[in-house]
């Protein structure tokens, strides 16, 4: 096409390659509609299309993140209660998800499938233009609000599942936290709004609201669409247009996003977060200064405060996170730069402290940087992270997501504020200027221009309150006391009705009519064989080598695993202690400041962790392994192993001053990562109470904090006794004898790490010393984990391969029912949690969870009967046809380089053969509602274990203290 021809209706703006993402890129304008396209065209068969929405929001009721969810809820093409979940149920997507942010929502989907790409693409276009939600008033009240009353004599209530999962949300500090800062910095613009909904506010949402809100933002005029992939465009371009655009005229949408008029000075601002009612208030205030720093169209700019945050606050060298942790501020100094929005910030923060050091904060960033300016910044430390952003940049690997979907992400950095789309995909020539920059001041100014002269800054204290949940807890019982006081007994008769008929619309299955309107693959698009690990086992100087020849492009995965299992049961705490003090201290050679630097210039990376490994079929096994990977350029592999070698080798854990910090960061950071993560906690209990792998594992987690909390208060004894066993258990980790290497590279990284592997065994102990025997008591402790949060994470599990029972693929094909059938619609749906999950593994843990839930007994109730549904379940052929291929997209994820690696080095150690891995993949393609009905004895035995734990608000719990064995606080 050439410039300003016009097909399809969509006229061509702008076209140009951009060699950062090896793609032609396409600017269109849809002519009639208004509707905004942008294509990324190239050879990667993963495809992405996204629709999305700027949507700023004028209150805090949550419209737009509530329109979000009730968009999905049926449309005009595909007329059910929840075609997306019907969806996810029949789709190879390798995405499916929506996303408010503060100024916009965003719809993406992919798939590698071109007919469940189409398919995806028609479910969310007739979702966002001829959504349901617009005539039935029950869609919002299901997802936004509604009261809630089964009896006239019973108390009214809130429900829904948007108004849950923000009382979850808020629940945590950080969030609650970032909501705030927003606030302080943009009182007088969208930004100032909690765009998620604040419970508090949520129920002042209106039918009539809800749907203006749509009518005046989802509009072709108003959208932007995007394409990526290996597909033919003018095909898509002519199915928009004459599927959807063409039916809509352009018109303007008042949608433009203000800008923050800039303060005359700082502005001091404090808020309340609440905690447990038992819990110490002493050293739990957060601190955050935060300045507005520019325009997101600077990309230049943009990009270089994200390379000075990571060198000031977030590498172990940072000097202003220093300075900060140095002056005795708080327990942790962390960071947050949001690039997102039309104006980003930069908020330097200060975890675990107290409302009278803010001043102090404040005084000790102005100092630093001014002296930064004045002497100018550390060039290696600078050096450092730039390498490393730019490490990133060229990998391109975004774990699980589709890289198409991160750069659609991207873009809307600059194309939602009127700014070309791709400008935040190019970084060759910014790159290329940053690093001059290192030279000619242009770091040094930016300082001076964004936080030293620029006066629109904000000091947010947010301070624990042990009487704060409870204090709205009783506001809000006394403001819907008085609302229903206020009705009359028809209003009440008719809430109660209200109440009942969305129950029973919730409850009543979509008519086989509705369910064939969502399109469906053939169980002949799925492969039949599961996709190649590649694998080599070698052996180099008697060390074994795992091997996976795969393209990485000139990038080298090399993993070191340690088998563990020398080290006693007693001083387990303290391998998990290792994992997170090694690299992080000083070495005879360097500081711990200069190993950073030389760790960032070097290489892309290094992580370490350890690891219970459970092998195929025994349940009982445990092989503990301490684990260290590493990414690097092929060429600087021998700079990577003489680091590993030094860091192993030559750790020095004698400084008081550093032990305390690092003490001091794990407890603030597994504080506040808490309630984000308070699924996997329950998870992981449960897995405790009925295996030595899920005992082991669950060492580094609530026990591990304990433990960590009562070292750091014994010191300095407890400095000497860490030292002392760190040194005894250290030759019995970093062991010649224990050593194994893992490679994802081509022939040439291969060679490299061989070439080093003499060396670095060498450096290592080789000492013999023979395995520990792990003695576990394992018992079900069904505990009550108690917190400040306002809802729960409710689990309940058991072990079904010590029931007698063994491992299929059909089971994989019950998780995606459970799911986003019976689960979602009896925990998500009609209990308003925002959601809920099971899990089947090999080595027999089958867990039921849920997730940001009002409930508690109910939900317990819920998972109890999962068996009776199973055992009477029923469905159509091609309802079954959907959840096979529903459960094989997410078999078939995909996979970057480094996870196919590690996938196969993961089947290797525990003992998982292609034959186990074709079998699995066989039965699941094979599964037969007999064979759903068949596990039904399986799940109702592992409901009658009675494994069960729960982290929640205290109140709720102890209501419920009945069902525990025990019920103690979570910290």
């Amino acid at each position: 096409m050439d410039i300003n021809e016009v097909k399809h209706g969509f006229r061509l703006l702008k076209k140009t390659f951009i060699k950062e993402t090896d793609s032609t890129a396409y600017t269109f304008l849809h002519e009639k509609s208004g509707a905004r396209l942008f294509a990324l065209s190239n050879d990667d068969d993963n495809k992405v299309f996204s629709i999305s929405f700027r949507t700023p929001p004028v209150d805090d009721t949550g419209v737009a993140h509530i329109v979000e969810h009730s968009t999905l809820c049926g449309s005009r093409k595909y007329p059910l209660k929840e075609p997306f979940v019907e969806l996810v149920k029949g789709s190879l997507n390798t995405f499916l998800n929506a996303m408010t942010y503060p100024d916009k929502t965003m719809y993406p989907v992919a798939s590698r499938n071109d007919k469940d790409f189409q398919n995806l693409m028609d479910v969310y276009l007739d979702a966002v233009f001829y959504p349901a939600m617009r005539d039935n008033p029950q869609v919002l009240m299901q997802e936004g609000w509604h009261y809630e009353i089964d009896d006239p004599s019973a108390p009214l209530r809130y429900s829904g599942v948007v108004y849950n999962e923000m009382k979850g949300a808020l629940s945590a500090p950080d969030d609650l936290l970032e909501s705030r800062i927003m606030k302080s910095l943009y009182p007088d613009t969208t930004y100032s709004r909690e765009s998620g909904g604040d419970p508090e506010a949520i129920p002042q949402l209106t039918q009539e609201k809800f749907i203006a809100f749509h009518s005046r933002y989802y509009h072709p005029s108003n959208s932007y669409i995007y394409l990526y992939g290996d597909m033919d465009i003018e095909e898509r371009l002519d199915y928009l247009d004459r599927e959807y655009l063409s039916q809509f005229d352009r018109i303007p949408v008042p949608s433009h996003i203000d800008r923050q008029p800039a303060f005359q000075g700082l502005v001091r601002q404090s808020y309340e977060y609440p905690l447990a009612e038992d819990e110490d208030t002493q050293g739990k205030t957060f601190l955050a200064e935060s300045w507005i720093v520019g325009d997101s169209q600077d990309t230049k700019k943009m990009m270089a405060l994200e390379i000075l945050e990571h060198a000031l606050l977030r590498t172990p060298a940072a000097p202003l996170r220093q300075a900060l942790i140095d002056a005795g501020l708080g327990k942790d100094v962390d960071s947050l730069f949001e690039d997102d929005v039309a104006q980003p910030f930069f908020s330097i923060i200060v975890n675990n402290s107290e409302a009278d050091r803010a001043e102090k904060l404040r005084e000790i960033v102005e100092r630093e940087l001014k002296r930064y300016v004045a002497e100018g910044l550390d060039k290696k430390l600078l050096e450092a992270s730039l390498n490393l952003f730019e490490f990133r940049l060229r990998e391109a690997d975004f774990g699980s997501a589709p890289k198409g979907l991160i750069y659609g992400i991207h873009i809307m950095r600059s194309w939602l504020y009127d700014g070309e789309p791709e400008s935040y995909l190019y970084y060759e020539d910014v790159l290329r200027e940053l690093k001059e920059g290192l030279q000619n001041g242009y770091f040094e100014n930016l300082l001076r221009e964004c936080f030293l002269d620029n006066p629109h800054a904000t000091l947010v204290t947010l301070t624990p309150s042990t009487t704060l949940a409870a204090e709205r807890e009783q506001k809000q019982a006394a403001e819907l006391a008085a609302k229903k006081a206020e009705m009359s007994e028809q209003e009440i008769a008719d809430i109660i009705a209200a109440t009942k008929a969305l129950k029973e619309r919730q409850q009543t299955p979509d008519s086989p009519e509705a369910l064939q309107t969502i399109p469906v693959l053939q169980l002949s698009d799925i492969r039949r064989k599961p996709y190649d690990l590649p694998l080599e086992v070698r052996e180099n100087s008697a060390t074994k080598l795992l091997y996976s020849d795969i393209e990485t492009h000139g990038i080298t995965y090399a993993n070191i695993y340690f088998d563990a299992k020398a080290v006693p049961q007693a001083y387990l705490p303290y391998i998990y202690l290792l994992s997170e003090l090694i690299g992080a201290v000083d070495t005879d050679v360097h500081s711990y400041q200069e190993l950073a630097n030389l760790v960032n210039l070097h290489t892309g990376g290094i992580t370490y962790d350890l690891v219970p490994i459970t092998r195929n079929n025994e349940p009982d096994s445990c092989q503990p392994y301490f684990v260290i990977k590493a990414k690097v350029l092929t060429d600087k592999v021998p700079q990577l192993f003489s680091l590993l070698t030094e860091i192993l080798t030559q750790s020095r854990f004698s400084d008081e001053k550093r032990i305390t910090e690092l003490l001091d960061q794990e407890l603030a950071s597994m504080e506040l990562n808490l309630q984000r993560s308070a699924h996997q906690v329950v998870s992981s209990k449960i897995a405790s109470y009925i295996s030595p792998a899920g005992r082991y594992a669950d060492e580094g987690g609530l026990p591990f904090y304990h433990f960590v909390k009562e070292l750091r208060e014994s010191f300095p004894l407890g400095l000497a006794r860490m030292q002392a066993i760190l040194a005894r258990i250290m030759p019995r980790i970093f062991n010649a004898n224990r050593l194994m290497v893992t490679v994802t590279a081509r022939e040439d990284g291969y060679k490299q790490v061989t070439q080093e592997l003499a060396g670095f065994r060498e450096a290592l102990s080789d000492e013999q010393f023979a395995a520990e025997e792990y003695k576990w008591n394992l018992q079900k402790l069904n505990e009550g984990l108690t917190s400040s949060s306002q809802v729960q994470y409710v689990g309940k599990g058991a072990n079904f391969l010590k029931l007698g029972y063994k491992f299929t693929g059909t089971m994989h094909v019950l998780e995606t029912l459970l799911r986003y059938g019976y689960l979602w619609t009896k925990v998500r749906v009609q209990g308003g949690a925002y959601g809920a999950f099971t899990n089947f593994n090999r080595n027999g843990f089958m867990f039921l969870g849920s997730y940001r839930d009002p409930n508690l007994k109910e939900t317990l109730d819920v998972f109890d009967g999962t068996a009776d549904f199973i055992a009477g379940y029923e469905a159509t052929p091609r309802e079954m046809t959907k959840a096979i291929i529903g459960t094989m997209s997410n078999i078939d994820t995909t996979m970057t380089p480094k996870m196919k690696g590690e996938a196969a080095v993961s089947c290797y150690l525990r003992n998982i053969t292609e034959a186990n891995r074709q079998q699995m993949r066989d039965e699941i393609l094979g599964t037969t509602v007999e064979d759903i009905r068949a596990l039904a004895p399986l799940v109702r035995d592992c409901m009658a274990q009675n494994v069960l734990c729960v982290f929640g608000g205290q109140k709720k719990i102890q209501e419920n203290s009945e069902l525990f064995g025990s019920v103690k606080p979570a910290l």
